[in-house]
């Protein structure tokens, strides 16, 4: 191999180059920082969709509180309805004495103190196991609509569903891939742009050089590479960026889920394909739009 070929070499010719406009390299890694973000997380929403539905899933819950008058009949009749429906794996009647223990178990020991047993509320119900597969918005949307729908039931008090955490995962979601696959596009090719600009400008600098290096029978391959590095170099640093963020995010994101909404899921911003797709896709971008400006620009 030739002494001009050495990847020693070749680093030390894209750390100059990129020394040449530290400004615009450093405003095309932020922007490839920036894109590899975005994307990383939307990718991450549509991976961890699907596990956190079913996590929220195994804990929907439907009560539906019967009225104190209601007959064995009548009973029998909503258990049957419920029991009927697609999305309803199991129903346990509860008297209105279970459901008060239940409550006791519940309520703490502040609100309790002082209350006789008549006063801690209870009554009929029947609680409902819900499906953990529903796996579009539209199960749900559905669900909600037919648990209201009981509610017009004459023996029927009230019902309570616990849908409200999946249908606001479903709008993220939507929101989420509206957005990413959006601005994902528009930073991608903002990022492609600020490399290809950055090399053009170190083409356009050393064209002596390179005039020099051609006469004396350099090839085009050896001409172009240490181009093609600063470009790939660009991608890295802005991975390493994107990877920071994504870390930081992950952090904030996870106590807001968990503190504010209650929410004790497992999920990562970082898991192992996220980080494969920064230290790839981030020199890929980079070397990508640096083969198009040398391509177009440097003419070996």
């Amino acid at each position: 191999m030739k002494h001009g070929a050495r990847p020693d070499y070749v680093l030390r010719q894209a750390w100059l180059l990129l020394r040449g406009s530290p400004w615009l390299a450093g405003v095309s890694a932020l922007t490839i920082a920036l894109a590899l973000t975005l994307v990383g997380l939307f990718a991450s929403v549509m991976f961890n969709a699907g596990h956190l539905m079913h996590e929220l899933g195994q804990s929907l819950t439907l009560s539906v509180y019967l009225h104190d008058t209601a007959s064995a009949e009548e009973v029998t009749a909503v258990r049957q309805k419920l029991e009927a429906h697609a999305g309803i794996k199991k129903v346990r009647a509860l008297t209105r004495e279970q459901d008060r223990d239940r409550n006791k178990r519940l309520l703490s020991p502040e609100l309790l103190q002082g209350l006789d047993e008549a006063s801690i509320p209870g009554q009929p119900v029947l609680e409902v196991d819900i499906d953990a597969e529903l796996a579009s918005r539209g199960d749900v949307d559905a669900l909600v609509k037919w648990t209201g729908a009981l509610r017009g039931v004459q023996s029927v008090e009230d019902v309570e569903f616990g849908a409200e955490k999946l249908r606001l995962l479903f709008a993220m979601v939507e929101i989420a891939r509206t957005i990413g696959i959006v601005l994902s596009g528009v930073l991608l090719a903002s990022a492609m742009f600020f490399v290809f600009s950055t090399v053009r400008l170190a083409v356009f600098s050393r064209r002596d050089e390179i005039e020099i290096q051609t006469l004396v029978g350099a090839t085009p391959g050896f001409v172009r590479l240490p181009f093609l590095v600063e470009g790939a170099l660009q991608g890295l640093a802005g991975a390493a960026i994107a990877a920071t963020l994504l870390g930081l995010l992950h952090l904030e994101l996870r106590g807001l889920v968990r503190d504010v909404y209650m929410l004790n899921v497992s999920w990562s911003l970082l898991p192992p394909g996220m980080i494969a797709w920064l230290v790839i896709g981030g020199p890929a971008v980079g070397l990508a739009a640096s083969a198009l400006s040398v391509g177009r620009y440097l003419k070996v």
